[in-house]
């Protein structure tokens, strides 16, 4: 039986609206809400700045979004969390990609033959897993479908975007001379 007295018109307005006001409280607080919001990518990753930068943070949150989606739970038994930024990743990430980008080459290993683990090393980082993930195409959207397009169950870039063992990430995009994104991630398991 519904109440229709002022008294029940007035709790059941009352319910409503913390209803709504909690719902707004936790939109607005929401890192999804706020993707676009370069303000708050700048609160996020302090020591990153212009477009490319903001490239970089789109590429971390697609990574976190597939590493997490119902989609990929059969590969991660739903134990793969979100990935941390690491700074030092990124650095190393951007080297690559800068490298890449500028000698107009592709690969895992770098000018000098350096292998991913063995940069990430150099840069003083301890870590229990490492693995790298490039790319080269003209957008992060593009070439995070393009990880993601790839067969599940393998040692593959998807492998590792999906795989549970890693904690931390690293993105670094540089723009070749062909107008294309050169993309490295660096992942890692880190102490």
């Amino acid at each position: 039986m519904r109440d229709t007295s002022p008294r029940g018109k007035t709790v059941a307005c009352r319910t409503a609206i913390l209803f709504v006001a909690v719902l707004l409280s936790t939109l607005f607080t929401s890192p999804w809400l706020r993707a676009g919001d370069p303000a708050s990518d700048a609160r996020i990753l302090p020591n990153v700045s212009g477009d490319l930068a903001i490239s970089e943070i789109q590429m971390w949150r697609l990574i976190n979004h597939d590493r997490t989606d119902l989609s990929v739970a059969d590969e991660t038994h739903g134990k793969a969390r979100p990935l941390a930024w690491d700074d030092r990743l990124a650095a190393v990430a951007r080297q690559h990609s800068e490298e890449m980008a500028r000698n107009g080459y592709f690969s895992h290993q770098g000018l000098d033959g350096s292998l991913p683990y063995t940069r990430v090393s150099r840069a003083g980082i301890q870590w229990r897993a490492t693995g790298e993930n490039i790319a080269k195409f003209p957008d992060v959207q593009s070439a995070q479908a393009g990880f993601m397009d790839e067969p599940k169950f393998q040692h593959n870039h998807r492998g590792n975007i999906v795989n549970p063992a890693y904690t931390h990430v690293g993105v670094g995009i540089a723009r070749g001379a062909d107008g294309l994104l050169y993309i490295t991630q660096e992942f890692a398991s880190l102490p």
